[in-house]
């Protein structure tokens, strides 16, 4: 629990680090404006109607003579318009030097400024050096204008996306041309400007109040018409009545680029396009503005929050799709934000949070899988080893890459590195009366796609020695089809071809073998049944002579017993209980065997078995100055479907045998893991001197003590025999593995008692 409770503290403390990281450096601004570019596109309105772009095209270029212009053309155009009424004229132009040629074309566009309708003229802020310098119109035109900034400001990837609504210079204050448009027919939204409060400083130049423009559908541009048509009179009047008229360059060659998420037919807007997509902004009451930064913080504290507790509530099998959806939905709350509040949230960095929660969370997983792999993996092996076919693994070019011991018993030694690996140079195959190489049947059983067998074939090897078998070649293809190798199964059959003779020759001898194991089962029953008897006669008198023993133990006042009479009732005693311990042992071997022992199967927790387990055997690990370890991480509520006062019994043999072959100071791990669909493995692992491979073989074996009968260690050698055959009884197994001078492992497997479905 300390340990998970560890790990749950870790994940919090790098999600919020790695909140706290990602929204102060804003480093993933880059999807942060991909996502909103893309949420801009759905919610991009039509243009509104009430803006008319007059444009500086390549149509009046070739009709008014090239660029720039005579003033008269302008102060033309604003006598032009005055008659129809416009709301505003915006002039995308700066006339910031007077044309000292023709100085009544200056005073004629004055005039026309003074008795025209409001007309909005550019302020331009430009660095000189390190010097911010303001151009402003010529003095006579701005004071009968209303001036606006023009500035536009790039993303850090070169994208208009914003402006700032004031920039100042020095005491100088001016709006942004669309604000200053808007402004002089809705005079009150200069006392409560919408945007953030950035105060943005470079040296002398200020700027404040950034909003983010929504743009507009590019499949339904503002009203266009040319210069030229208006000046020639092509466009009636009416058309500009009540209308917001921009005129500004769009000519290829002198229009200013300006890069912009949206655009008509993907091209930079304009300046006088920019400038229509800020006023069509403030006509919807749309602009917008990101979150602010603390804001913005929370949100993604929070999401980090929630990350981690759907991380510990949601298994990894399911965690990856809660966090896609999740994902989904953080997108979702960004566009209904922005379209109903006009607040951006960036959600990259909350997101990334969110993904990240997965991989922390999942780890342990991982960890178990990659554990369960290697355990395959050496599982794999040690049943390929036990396989008393020869069994070899080859790549798609025939080269051996694995053999197991029964196939290295059949070549005879392990292959040199240094020789020759490929299975011609090594192995001859001759049936049918006829030669044939491997590699050429290997390729025959590629073509096929499918299991070639050869029976009763002659195998030469190294051209040494020949042996009957049956040989099986199987190729192993990938998922995409591609070979992978092939795997060679060879069954010797000399032995067998062998045993058929030997077995011809003794067929007579059956029937006597026969008569003798029905004799010897008889004398099996008897001597069980005699065990059984024994067993319950011997207890009567020994059960006296322990309850005897006991009374004489006891402490009497009026007549104690001398010290060296106590210490014989003692060993009485003691001898006693290890000849009942003895007799119980041959009354279960003995009902084991008659087939007459009774089970209880029920329902017993895993954590409760080996708890009561732990309990009974700590006297024992105690005393002999051993550590038990109990490793047990496999779920809480698992129950075994097994008799519980025989588990606890198989359980109690291997804990007790480790206690009294373990080393001095040793250390005994009871271990719980997985084995399959629906069963369970307890293993026990001592380190004491370990059992070799022919030991092992004789360990579940009755009256087997494998030398320790020469110890002064206790015992009958019939335990393992009664935990093998119980374990057996309740559907499961036992086992053990074992290294000489390590220790050696000791295991059960028993059935999970599957919960109904209701």
């Amino acid at each position: 629990m300390a340990k998970r409770q560890l790990e749950k503290s870790l994940i919090v403390l790098l999600l919020a680090l790695l909140t706290v990281g990602l929204s102060y450096t804003d480093a993933l601004w880059r999807f942060d404006r991909w996502i909103y570019d893309a949420q801009l596109k759905l919610l991009a309105s039509p243009a509104s109607q009430d803006i008319v772009i007059i444009e500086v095209d390549q149509k009046s270029l070739q009709h008014l003579g090239r660029w720039p212009w005579s003033r008269d053309i302008h102060a033309r155009l604003l006598e032009t318009l005055q008659p129809a009424h416009p709301k505003v004229i915006a002039l995308d132009f700066i006339f910031s030097e007077p044309d000292l040629q023709h100085p009544e074309a200056d005073a004629r566009l004055a005039r026309a400024l003074t008795s025209a309708t409001p007309v909005v003229l550019p302020v331009v802020i430009e660095h000189n050096g390190a010097t911010a310098v303001a151009t402003l119109p010529l003095p006579e035109y701005a004071k009968n204008a209303v001036l606006g900034h023009a500035n536009v400001d790039l993303d850090q990837d070169g994208i208009s996306r914003s402006i700032l609504l004031q920039v100042g210079l020095n005491h100088s204050r001016w709006p942004a041309m669309p604000l200053a448009i808007y402004s002089l027919l809705h005079p009150e939204i200069l006392t409560d400007l919408p945007g953030l409060r950035t105060n943005e400083s470079q040296g002398e130049l200020l700027g404040d109040y950034r909003v983010w423009l929504p743009f507009f559908d590019t499949n339904a541009d503002f009203a266009r018409v040319s210069y030229a048509d208006v000046l020639s009179g092509a466009i009636t009047k009416h058309f500009f009545a009540d209308k917001y008229v921009l005129v500004g360059l769009t000519a290829s060659g002198i229009e200013r680029d300006l890069p912009a998420p949206l655009a008509i037919g993907n091209r930079p807007m304009t300046g006088v396009d920019f400038v229509a997509a800020g006023l069509d902004g403030f006509l919807k009451q749309r602009l917008w503005q990101p979150l602010p930064g603390l804001w913005q913080f929370l949100f993604s504290l929070t999401i980090a929050g929630l990350a981690i507790q759907i991380s510990t509530r949601f298994s990894p099998r399911w965690l990856a799709l809660v966090v896609s959806i999740l994902s989904i939905a953080l997108l979702l709350f960004s566009l209904v934000l922005l379209h109903t509040s006009h607040y951006w949230f960036a959600p990259s960095t909350a997101i990334a949070v969110l993904f990240c929660s997965y991989p922390l969370r999942s780890w342990r997983h991982f960890e178990k899988l990659i554990q369960s792999l290697f355990a395959e993996r050496k599982r794999a092996y040690i049943t390929l080893n036990a396989i008393v076919d020869g069994v070899i693994a080859t790549n798609n070019h025939g080269d051996i890459e694995y053999m197991n011991a029964a196939a290295l018993d059949i070549v005879g030694s392990k292959l040199p590195k240094t020789s020759s690996r490929n299975v011609d140079d090594i192995f001859r195959v001759e049936f049918d009366g006829k030669p044939h190489r491997i590699g050429e049947l290997i390729k025959e059983s590629v073509n096929k796609h499918g299991l070639l067998k050869f029976n009763s074939c002659q195998l030469s090897i190294f051209d040494h020695h020949t042996m009957n078998a049956n040989l099986t070649i199987s190729p192993i293809f990938g998922s995409k089809g591609m070979l992978m190798g092939t795997v060679l199964t060879i069954n010797d059959i000399g032995e067998r071809m062998i045993m058929a003779k030997m077995l011809l020759q003794k067929s007579e001898e059956q029937s006597v073998m026969r008569q003798l194991i029905n004799r010897t089962e008889q004398v099996s029953l008897a001597k069980s049944q005699f065990l059984s008897q024994m067993s319950h006669e011997l207890r009567t008198p020994l059960n006296a002579i322990i309850g005897f023993a006991q009374l004489m133990q006891m402490d009497d006042p009026e007549h104690p017993l001398a010290d060296s009479h106590l210490d014989s009732v003692n060993e009485i005693l003691k001898a006693g209980l290890h000849l009942l311990g003895l007799i119980n042992e041959l009354l279960d071997l003995a009902k084991i065997e008659s087939g007459k022992i009774s089970l209880n199967i029920g329902r017993i927790a895993l954590t409760d078995l080996l708890n009561d387990c732990h309990t009974l055997i700590k006297p024992l690990v105690h005393n002999k100055g051993l550590h038990l370890v109990i490793d047990n991480q496999l779920a809480n509520d698992i129950m075994l479907k097994v008799d519980p006062k025989r588990a606890k019994q198989i359980l109690l043999n291997f804990l007790s045998n480790a206690v009294k072959y373990n080393r001095p100071n040793g250390t005994i791990s009871l271990s719980c893991i997985e084995a399959g669909t629906g069963r369970i493995r307890i293993s026990v692992t001592d380190t004491g001197e370990g059992l070799a491979e022919q030991e092992q073989q004789l360990l579940f074996q009755s009256f087997q003590r494998l030398g320790a009968e020469h110890t002064d260690i206790e015992g009958t050698g019939i335990g393992l025999a009664i935990t093998k055959q119980l374990a057996e009884l309740m559907q499961g197994s036992v086992g053990v593995s074992s290294i000489q001078g390590e220790g050696s492992t000791f295991w059960v497997e028993l059935a999970v008692n599957e919960p109904k479905d209701h």
